[in-house]
């Protein structure tokens, strides 16, 4: 009955030397890539509807907001950061999903206290590590009770790698992952029902765990067995646990490692029968109104009921639903990102085409790897017949990105929002993070000048 406290030791006593090479470079690619991320999600009107709220509410000008030119206090910035970061479906998984939640927490606090970028990646990278071993606890947390991973898990996470840069001790580090436990929150049932609350979830899990360490900061007191307790996080989001997951190889065996990011702004269980499509396409040209038959066969897990919409309203009904999402790839080009964008979901050939996809789920089988689910994809032309079998697709953990893919990555997402020099500039600030004397520098240039 230590868990929480356990945790919270590993997160004081952790040090920028005790983090692995590769680690420390790992990331930094998820740093670059949740830039990436963040620039795509300035440009999309959802997400400009909830920044300008956040504008109007005001604030201490304190940090920067991504592809703005004015800035917030640090819990709006966090806040608002976090849903560009999580608004097109695009943005690194590792953590789950920790780059919308922990990543705008630790840059908005680093740039309002001048910190280094050695301090930075330490507390991203055990805010990361609390946010993935939350993740591989819960039981049944989205499938079964409804909520949102991203949503419930990231205020933990987020308070973590705040109180990190705070310098708190364990005890007030503690009672800030207690603080965060009541902040818990996030229903997946835009999965039903469409919405915008998907890209809310990821920054207001930001803002509320660095608001959970501000508040342990200054003496507010939470509850020490918040994550083990008879009514902490497990019992009341989770079916029966696996507890044992929470604390093993704590500080020894990385969670996080290897990194799990995306190729293309769909759910992270398409993206191989994306991928699969984009090279099927290379191969063997199609014209998509020729096309008479698509099957998939695959792991019952990519077609869960929530992703098999037919006929979704709004864009993230698309990207969450893989028969839309595989008639979108197969009549566009899904490795520019922006061309999922409404006239997609309109585009009447991607309707009929999703309407008439079939899906066939297959036995889950033994996986070699995290994240790896097997799917076959079955093409017809009238005779004309292509199978594609999916491999481990680029970025999930048997195939990672390197750091020269993640800076293709990062240009070819932002090459219509952001000029060669000043990305340029980016990806030389993200790639030296660890020798960066003020964050303050680094966070200015992710804000429109």
């Amino acid at each position: 009955m230590n868990e929480t406290r356990t945790l919270a030791r590993f997160v004081v006593e952790t040090r920028f030397t005790d983090l692995p090479r590769g680690l420390v470079d790992n990331c930094k690619i998820a740093v670059l890539d949740a830039l990436a991320a963040g620039f795509v999600g300035a440009v999309q009107p959802w997400a400009q509807r909830i920044v300008a709220v956040v504008r109007e509410l005001g604030g201490a000008p304190e940090a920067s907001v991504i592809h703005h030119d004015w800035r917030a206090d640090v819990s709006r910035a966090a806040f608002a950061n976090g849903v560009l970061i999580g608004a097109f479906e695009c943005e690194p998984l590792t953590g789950s999903h920790a780059s919308g939640t922990v990543l705008p927490a630790a840059l908005a606090v680093s740039q309002r206290e001048h910190l280094d970028g050695a301090r930075f990646l330490t507390a991203l990278a055990v805010g990361f590590e609390v946010s993935a071993r939350l993740a591989r606890t819960a039981v049944g947390l989205e499938t079964v009770r409804g909520f949102h991973n991203p949503g419930t898990q990231g205020p933990f996470g987020a308070a973590a790698a705040a109180g990190k840069l705070f310098g708190l001790d364990a005890l007030r580090l503690t009672s800030a992952l207690g603080i965060a436990g009541s902040s818990s929150a996030g229903l997946l049932e835009f999965a039903w029902s469409g919405g915008d609350t998907k890209r809310l979830h990821l920054g207001r899990a930001s803002q509320l765990g660095l608001e959970s360490a501000l508040l342990a900061r200054g003496g507010v007191r939470g509850p020490a067995t918040v994550l083990e307790g008879r009514s902490g996080y497990f019992n009341a989001f989770s079916t029966p646990p696996r507890l044992e997951k929470l604390l093993d190889g704590l500080g020894a065996q990385w969670a996080i490692e290897p990194p799990w990011l995306k190729s293309y702004a769909t759910h992270v269980t398409h993206q191989a029968v994306v991928e699969a499509i984009q090279g099927l396409k290379r191969e063997h040209p199609l014209d998509p109104r020729r096309i008479t038959r698509v099957v998939i066969r695959g792991a019952p897990r990519i077609m869960e009921e929530r992703h098999t919409a037919r006929a979704p309203e709004d864009v993230l009904g698309g990207q969450y639903s893989l028969p839309f999402t595989a008639a979108v790839a197969l009549t566009r080009d899904l490795s520019d990102p922006l061309v999922y964008n409404d006239a997609a979901v309109r585009d009447p050939v991607v309707r009929d085409l999703a309407q008439r996809i079939e899906l066939v789920p297959l036995g889950e089988g033994s996986h070699d790897a995290p994240g790896v689910w097997p799917a076959e994809v079955l093409i017809e032309c009238g005779a004309e017949r292509h199978v594609r079998h999916t491999r481990p697709y680029k970025g999930s953990p048997p195939n990672p990105f390197t750091w020269d893919e993640a800076c293709e990555k990062f240009r070819r997402y932002t090459s219509s929002i952001v000029d060669a020099p000043r990305a340029t500039a980016i990806i030389d600030a993200v790639g030296g993070l660890e020798r960066a004397t003020d964050m303050a520098a680094v966070a200015r240039l992710v804000a429109l000048a």
